[in-house]
């Protein structure tokens, strides 16, 4: 089998959707993101609520009928942490986020560096404390407090000029939108207005960590997240 640049790009995506990233690779190749899409987010607690610390409110438009999250209207900084994850090495964000219950490639490859670090394959301590523990480039500066990955003196920066509302669509595509009426974009499926409400939601350390999974490995992350949910969402008004 030939293997290059398309082949190698293919079996990183592979390896973050599936448990034998090789088999899907031979057998099904092609891109893993139209052909394969897991529910990576099983276990993941919701958005709606957050248990413990610090949180920040958003709305979400939801479809009553089956509850899938059509979009959510977020402040600057939501979208600050969305943006934060572009800047996180895939190691650090497979440790902050692997599930042991639910193994994928990438995540068996990140456990395989301690055994292969004992057994003194690696050149050295430096270099296993680097694969398994990586950081963010210095040269970005701390965007949220929600992510447990920068160092304790990296500089609070900014990516976005201005507070303003945004629109965030079920699989994270962002634009500028001053209200949550503004849903034209999102109402392409033909959702009637009626099979639709908004409800409240919020977002802290331990939904952020989720959503950063989500990212990975899902195109439906908002949705995921929130269909797990446990506790009745708080019904704000109808639209």
């Amino acid at each position: 089998m030939y293997f290059g640049l398309k082949e190698f790009l293919n079996l990183l995506k592979w390896s973050l959707f599936t448990n034998n990233p090789l088999t899907k690779l031979v057998l099904v190749g092609g891109n893993p993101c139209s052909s394969y899409v897991g529910n990576s987010t099983s276990s993941i607690s919701p958005l709606i609520s957050s248990n413990s610390g610090k949180t920040h409110t958003l709305k979400l438009l939801v479809q009553k009928s089956n509850k899938k999250l059509l979009c959510a209207q977020v402040k600057n900084l939501f979208v600050e942490m969305l943006f934060s994850f572009l800047t996180i090495p895939l190691g650090a964000a497979i440790h902050l986020t692997k599930d042991d219950s639910s193994p994928s490639g990438i995540s068996n490859l990140y456990n395989s560096i301690s055994s292969l670090g004992d057994e003194k394959c690696l050149k050295s301590k430096d270099i296993k404390t680097m694969l398994l523990y990586p950081k963010v480039a210095p040269r970005y500066r701390r965007v949220t407090d929600f992510l447990p990955i920068y160092k304790e003196n990296t500089r609070p920066g900014l990516f976005l000029k201005e507070k303003a509302p945004f629109m965030v669509s079920n699989d994270l595509e962002i634009i500028a939108s001053p209200s949550i009426a503004t849903f034209s974009k999102f109402n392409t499926l033909g959702v009637p207005v009626g099979d639709m409400e908004v409800v409240e939601g919020s977002f802290g350390k331990h939904e952020a960590l989720l959503l950063l999974k989500a990212s990975l490995t899902s195109t439906s992350a908002l949705t995921d997240i929130v269909n797990s949910s446990r506790k009745k969402p708080k019904v704000e008004s109808s639209t």
